[in-house]
C-alpha cells in the first residue's frame, strides 16, 4: 500500500534518508562525482520539508520544499521552492510525481508565502504547469552567492513561479525578464 509522508528533512528517519539519497545519486550522478558521503539536507537553513510516497517501506517518489526570505527590487518576499523532485524509474508515468508536487503546493499555500519559485529542465515545464506553476520565461533564478552566482540560464534551466500573496501579484511585473537572487550558498540552486 502506498503511503504519503511529510516531515522536516532534519527529522527524516534514517531508513528513508538512505533511500532518498540513493534516488538522488541515481537521478543526478554528476552531482555526486568525487563525493563519498552526502550532507543531507544540504541547505538546512532553508528548513526543507520532504514529501514522500512510500510503497511497502520503499521510497518511490520524493519532493523537497525549502523556503527563504528573499529581497527582490527593494521588497522582501517569503519564497518557497521545489527541489529534489524525483520518482523511482520503475514507478514513473503513474502520476506519483504530480501527486507529490500538488501536495507540496497545498503545503506552500498553507504557510502564507508570497511566491513559489524554482528551476527545472525545460522539458518538465508542462509537468509543473499541471501542478499549478507558470513558466517565467526570460526570468533567471540565481543561486550561489552574490559574489559567486549560480545562474539558472547558464545551466539551461527554466524558471517556474506562482504569485500567491497580494503583494506578489501586485509586483509580478518586477519578476519578468529579470534576475531573482536566492543567495543559498556556493553552487546551490532550487
Amino acid at each position: 500500500m502506498i503511503k504519503l509522508f511529510h516531515f522536516p528533512q532534519k527529522e527524516c528517519p534514517s531508513y528513508l534518508r538512505v533511500q532518498i539519497i540513493s534516488l538522488m545519486k541515481q537521478e543526478w550522478p554528476q552531482a555526486f562525482e568525487g563525493e563519498e558521503d552526502l550532507n543531507w539536507p544540504d541547505s538546512p537553513d532553508t528548513n526543507p520539508t520532504s514529501f514522500l510516497l512510500v510503497d511497502n517501506e520503499k521510497v518511490i517518489s520524493h519532493v523537497a520544499v525549502p523556503f527563504k526570505l528573499i529581497e527582490h527590487k527593494g521588497q522582501m518576499y517569503k519564497a518557497y521552492g521545489l527541489s529534489e523532485v524525483m520518482t523511482d524509474p520503475s514507478y514513473r508515468n503513474r502520476g506519483f510525481g504530480l501527486r507529490l508536487i500538488k501536495e507540496a503546493r497545498l503545503f506552500i499555500e498553507k504557510n502564507h508565502p508570497d511566491i513559489s519559485i524554482f528551476t527545472c529542465k525545460p522539458s518538465l515545464v508542462p509537468f509543473y504547469i499541471q501542478g499549478g506553476w507558470e513558466h517565467a520565461n526570460h526570468t533567471c533564478l540565481v543561486g550561489g552567492t552574490r559574489n559567486q552566482p549560480f545562474r539558472s540560464d547558464e545551466l539551461g534551466l527554466a524558471t517556474m513561479i506562482r504569485f500567491i500573496s497580494d503583494k506578489a501579484q501586485k509586483n509580478r511585473l518586477t519578476f519578468e525578464g529579470t534576475d531573482v537572487y536566492l543567495e543559498l550558498g556556493e553552487r546551490k540552486l532550487w
